[in-house]
């Protein structure tokens, strides 16, 4: 999102390109937002190693209520977990926003 906001500023031949605001940078993510699919994924970790298990995709438009109550609906939907929530513009990878669901603590036991 970031890119994708310092991009959309103007400049004049020559002049350097500014870093956007944090303002800039959540206007071009409502921007986006509407084309966005999500990927959910846990986090799953073992020994040393961290690896992530595709739990569910939803369509742009498919989310409202992760949207509206993303704790509650993770929660829900797939229990005491420590997710992931990535967002796609099309193939693109956009951001992604980590939960621990549910009290999650840690990953002893899980």
């Amino acid at each position: 999102m970031r890119r994708l906001a310092k991009f959309a500023n103007k400049v004049a031949p020559g002049e350097e390109r500014g870093e956007p605001t944090k303002d800039e940078i959540n206007a071009k993510f409502l921007e986006v937002f509407p084309r966005c699919w999500v990927k959910i994924l846990e986090e799953v970790k073992s020994g040393m190693i961290v690896t992530f298990i595709e739990l569910g995709t939803y369509p742009a438009g498919g989310y409202q209520e992760l949207v509206d109550h993303p704790e509650d609906f993770l929660a829900k939907t797939y229990g005491k977990k420590k997710i992931k929530v990535n967002f796609y513009d099309g193939e693109n990878f956009v951001c992604t926003i980590n939960f621990k669901v549910a009290g999650w603590t840690g990953h002893e036991g899980h």
